[in-house]
């Protein structure tokens, strides 16, 4: 396949998230996550930050994330907040975020 510039500033990956039960064991789930794509010159300072700094900046948006009832989750900085101080989806969206970017360095090297 050809490489191709892509004018778009975003990229959207699906986000696992698995969290402790009451059964010892895990309850798998997932969404998709929308993050500002990394240039050259972001992309050490990006590894010097804090995981939840990195998706302050980076995350810009969310589909297929739901309450309880089946509704949508709307994407706001008060959410974003909420999303990232629960560990189990930070490191969800942590490993997405990096493997997309690293993913992506690795085959343009």
């Amino acid at each position: 396949m050809a490489f191709k510039i892509t004018k778009k500033t975003t990229f959207k990956t699906r986000v696992d998230v698995d969290t402790p039960n009451n059964k010892a064991g895990h309850d798998h789930s997932s969404f998709h996550a929308v993050f500002n794509r990394v240039s050259v010159s972001e992309y050490d300072d990006l590894k010097r930050a804090s995981q939840q700094e990195i998706m302050r900046l980076k995350l810009v948006g969310w589909e297929d994330f739901l309450n309880d009832d089946g509704s949508e989750i709307e994407f706001n900085p008060d959410n974003l907040e909420m999303l990232i101080h629960v560990p189990e989806a930070l490191q969800g969206l942590s490993h997405a975020f990096w493997g997309s970017v690293l993913k992506a360095r690795e085959k343009n090297s």
